[in-house]
């Protein structure tokens, strides 16, 4: 360009020399300075200033991009906008034009290279930019379980997905009554922790996720630590029969005695179809959890052999279940269950003018029954209780009261059931009927009279 202006600049002087003349010479002049200003302008060089709407932004944002010159006439200028990810091979978002601004929205997360081109009289200049693209943090962590007993263990997950680079998580948990959180475990990339409560109560948990920008997010969750359960032992029984005129009886015996006692606890006569019978009970508790078999074998005087097997798991709070049973019984009649010792009580509640329907709860699972019914002139509900196991429990019950429902009467049963099921009043609480009336415990009991049981 230069070389081609300077010789035209020459060309022209020697002809005006040529030519003379006064008016010649200020033509000359002005052809002169027009060649001058053009050679200036094509030796000018423009300033790139373009710029970006953000270098940082998410999936399925739109990025803006605005190219922009400084220094030469922007009527002669174009512009190109290019795209890779960092590393990568580059690729055209929008060819040369006189369009200044290019729109481009990302669908995968990255560190980017964008360069803004600026062109003119033949003349690019380039500017570049870093931009990262990252896609949204979304926490997705959780809590095992609500609810535990003292002494187990909960289980804090930290899930995450999207955000950008690498994923750290941090374990913390207060009480509900204090301020002050307690830091189970501080940032790392371990998403999973294993917590021991030390004490009962209730607790705050949070689990806190971040990325490598600055995304970050929380979640929350509720725990109870209840007191730990006492472990209080189940006990069952089965009953076999054998002829009275047989010299032989059933036998028993258990695969792991530390899972499971025995005893036998009854044994009577009976009359069936014009034969006499000995019925031999044998009762069983649980000692501690595991899986075991209970063996029942009866040879009888011909030579004849009968067995019962069952085979049963126990769990870590002394319950039982019977996963099968098999086996061969006297005179090929159905196989005798394993049946659970249990006991029982009730208490009815009167029904009160304008009161609500009584409400009843029970402290753990020692009772494993609760039935209401409706007497059939109306004046209450009875409720009957089955007992599985010994211990301790309360019994409460709640009846609202009054026109606007709001007044409540409550009464709690603190109870004792002993090892043979029978329950006991330990104390009671609450209020009803401005504390003149409780209604009793009900207790199936047996009363001896001339030699004759009957139930009271």
């Amino acid at each position: 360009m230069k070389n081609k202006l300077w010789k035209r600049l020459s060309v022209i002087l020697l002809a005006l020399l040529v030519m003379g003349g006064t008016s010649v010479a200020v033509r000359a002049e002005s052809i002169y300075d027009i060649l001058m200003n053009e050679l200036k302008e094509a030796m000018k060089e423009p300033v790139n200033t373009s710029y970006l709407s953000a270098e940082w932004l998410m999936t399925g944002e739109t990025l803006t991009m605005v190219a922009q010159e400084e220094g030469v006439n922007p009527d002669k200028c174009q512009y190109g906008f290019y795209l890779r990810v960092k590393g990568m091979f580059w690729m055209t978002l929008q060819k040369y034009g006189t369009d200044r601004v290019c729109t481009w929205t990302p669908s995968a997360s990255a560190d980017y290279e964008i360069c803004i081109k600026v062109k003119y009289n033949k003349k690019i200049v380039k500017k570049y930019f870093d931009v990262r693209v990252t896609e949204p943090l979304t926490v997705r962590s959780y809590v095992s379980t609500s609810y535990i007993q003292q002494g187990e263990t909960v289980e804090l997950t930290g899930l995450a997905e999207g955000g950008f680079g690498e994923i750290s998580y941090g374990f913390y948990y207060k009480s509900t009554d204090e301020i002050n959180w307690t830091t189970l475990s501080g940032f790392s990339a371990a998403s999973n922790i294993r917590w021991k409560p030390q004490k009962a109560g209730t607790y705050d948990v949070c689990i806190k996720v971040k990325d490598q920008d600055i995304q970050s997010d929380e979640k929350y969750a509720t725990l109870t630590v209840a007191q730990p359960q006492i472990k209080t032992p189940a006990s069952f029984t089965v009953t076999v029969k054998s002829p009275i005129s047989s010299p032989y009886f059933w036998q028993c015996s258990v695969d792991d005695k530390e899972l499971i006692g025995y005893e036998v606890t009854e044994q009577t006569v009976q009359m069936e179809r014009l034969k006499t019978y000995v019925l031999r009970e044998y009762r069983f508790t649980t000692l501690s959890a595991g899986r075991t078999s209970v063996h029942l074998f009866y040879d009888t005087h011909s030579g004849q052999h009968y067995t019962l097997d069952y085979d049963i798991t126990i769990d870590k709070n002394l319950n039982y279940t019977v996963n099968a049973s098999e086996g061969s019984y006297f005179e090929q009649e159905t196989m005798p269950k394993l049946q659970p010792v249990t006991g029982s009580f009730s208490i009815f509640m009167p029904k009160e003018t304008g009161a609500g329907r009584w409400k009843c709860e029970i402290s753990n699972n020692l009772v494993a029954e609760m039935a209401g019914s409706t007497s059939e002139a109306g004046e209450g509900e009875l409720y009957s209780f089955t007992i599985l196991r010994q211990g301790y429990f309360t019994v409460t019950f709640r009846c609202t009261s009054g026109a606007s429902m709001t007044d409540q009467y409550r009464l709690i049963y603190n109870l004792y059931a002993d090892e043979n099921l029978h329950v006991s009043l330990i104390d009671r609480d609450g209020y009803y009927i401005d504390g003149y009336y409780w209604p009793d415990i009900i207790v199936p009991q047996t009363a001896e009279d001339n030699g004759e049981s009957e139930n009271t």
